[in-house]
């Protein structure tokens, strides 16, 4: 009489699942020591303050928004992670007060100088009025966004009785917000925290970046209109 034998079962190929599960893991390893350097270290003083502006506690990851470009395409805001995003808000007639903030984020980025690549600016329009072409030029280089307000002001952290248009955002590469300057803001003492903040995670570069959705001047290319990954 035969005897049956048990055949081990081949060991089956880890699936992607699996694997991404591995890949989260290591960049969490990898990433939690920075954020904890970069929140704590690199912000905050021992009172436990930022250094100027206002942290945004607890974390705030972008949701999904309700976005488009100005030709009407979808566009999802979350695609930029990699990306330290400068966040404002107005309407498309874009006043004194907004030509103030692109002009404050476009300085922004001159001076983050070899880093401007990856520096994103995002305006987010919160109306359907046609964007005024007068801003065009001094806004050359920044995502231009249509967002519903109603959306916005459940994310974007805001004092009592402040409006979306004033303040400016900082948003993380990793996708969370992480800074707010309050309407009225000191643009310079604003630029030495972002600089701050650039130089010390110079070390942390992203393999690939969403190429922007910009909306170049028609007049031709000005300032900051470069595409990422090119030198300005």
């Amino acid at each position: 009489m035969k005897t049956l034998q048990a055949h081990p079962v081949p060991a089956g190929r880890p699936g992607v699942p699996r694997r991404r599960v591995a890949l989260w893991l290591l960049a969490a390893v990898v990433l939690v020591p920075l954020l904890a350097t970069l929140y704590v270290g690199l912000v905050e003083h021992r009172g436990g303050k930022p250094a100027y502006g206002e942290l945004v506690q607890p974390q705030r990851p972008v949701p999904r928004l309700r976005l488009r470009t100005l030709d009407g395409k979808p566009f999802e805001l979350r695609s930029l992670n990699g990306y330290w995003l400068m966040l404002v808000a107005a309407p498309g007639s874009c006043d004194a007060a907004c030509q103030r903030l692109l002009f404050d984020m476009r300085q922004f980025y001159l001076a983050a100088g070899n880093d401007q690549y990856r520096v994103a600016r995002v305006w987010l329009v919160t109306d359907d009025a046609p964007v005024n072409p007068g801003v065009l030029a001094p806004a050359a280089g920044t995502v231009i966004l249509r967002a519903d307000p109603t959306q916005l002001r459940a994310w974007l952290p805001l004092s009592q009785g402040e409006g979306l248009q004033g303040p400016m955002w900082l948003v993380d590469p990793l996708g969370n917000l992480m800074l707010r300057f309050p309407a009225g803001f000191d643009p310079v003492r604003a630029l030495g925290v972002f600089g701050k903040l650039l130089y010390n995670t110079q070390s942390w570069k992203s393999r690939s970046l969403q190429p922007l959705p910009i909306v170049r001047d028609p007049s031709g290319p000005g300032p900051g209109a470069a595409s990422p990954g090119a030198k300005p």
